[in-house]
């Protein structure tokens, strides 16, 4: 079976390096679907002559997927894809690999329903903790949001940065441990939203309420206000997914070729 390029990863193991690439590989065809639960992995020999990798790197590469619960080695068995019940389906690496190969309707309810378990809670708590100079923070962020609705781009990491600079207002331990998940999370509903026809400014006032409560110390405003940014998001990504799938079932029309 041939592995595809890897794409890189903003976050999550480290793509550089020859283990690296294939750890990405491999984790991208295994999340992708191309290597199927029982899967036996590509031969050694297969993977040093496309990636010109030593036996140490498959090895290390073997070792950090098996980590990540995608497979596992065996004597005489050889090394296989695990069973989806497996994965660490809340890895950083997964997320991303399974959002960057297309998203499905499941995928997109859970990724909202994660941001809905923990977001609103993280704006409560920053609205009850947050210094001065944390909530600077999240201005800040909102007002690179509020200049950068021409630019998709650079609108999106305003957001990703409000919503971490909430995350770190929140002055709990185990909940700033789970900021790369849920930046991950984030960004692939960024990535999906990044489809839709809707201006990124349409969410805007969305979150200046967050930022307003935060700022007040209004902790349950706070929430209610972190819920309609979700709720908001959940709408427009499943009608981008629905959309989509609508999409591929239609049968293209035939290209006409323009004579020269």
């Amino acid at each position: 079976m041939k592995l595809a390029p890897p794409e890189p990863a903003d976050r999550g193991y480290r793509l550089r390096g020859a283990h690296g690439r294939l750890v990405h590989a491999i984790g991208q065809q295994i999340l992708s679907g191309r290597l199927r639960p029982g899967d036996p992995l590509p031969r050694e020999s297969e993977l040093i002559a496309r990636f010109q990798v030593s036996r140490t790197a498959i090895r290390e590469a073997t070792r950090v997927l098996a980590a990540k619960g995608l497979i596992e080695s065996r004597q005489k068995a050889g090394t296989k894809v695990r069973p989806r019940t497996a994965w660490n389906l809340l890895d950083p690496d997964l997320l991303a690999w399974q959002s960057s190969d297309g998203l499905t309707r499941q995928f997109v309810d859970d990724l909202v329903e994660l941001r809905q378990v923990i977001e609103p809670t993280a704006a409560r708590l920053a609205a009850s903790r947050a210094t001065p100079a944390e909530i600077a923070e999240i201005a800040a962020a909102y007002e690179r949001m509020a200049a950068a609705t021409g630019d998709r781009e650079a609108y999106y990491a305003a957001d990703l940065a409000f919503h971490m600079a909430i995350f770190s207002a929140c002055h709990n331990e185990l909940i700033s441990q789970l900021d790369g998940i849920v930046a991950t999370v984030i960004e692939a509903s960024f990535r999906l939203q990044s489809r839709s026809v809707i201006e990124p400014r349409a969410s805007l006032g969305l979150h200046h309420a967050v930022l307003r409560q935060i700022a007040r110390h209004d902790a349950a405003a706070a929430e209610r206000a972190m819920r309609r940014i979700i709720g908001r998001a959940r709408l427009e990504a499943a009608r981008l997914v629905e959309g989509a799938a609508c999409g591929a079932a239609k049968p293209k029309k035939p290209r006409r070729i323009s004579r020269i």
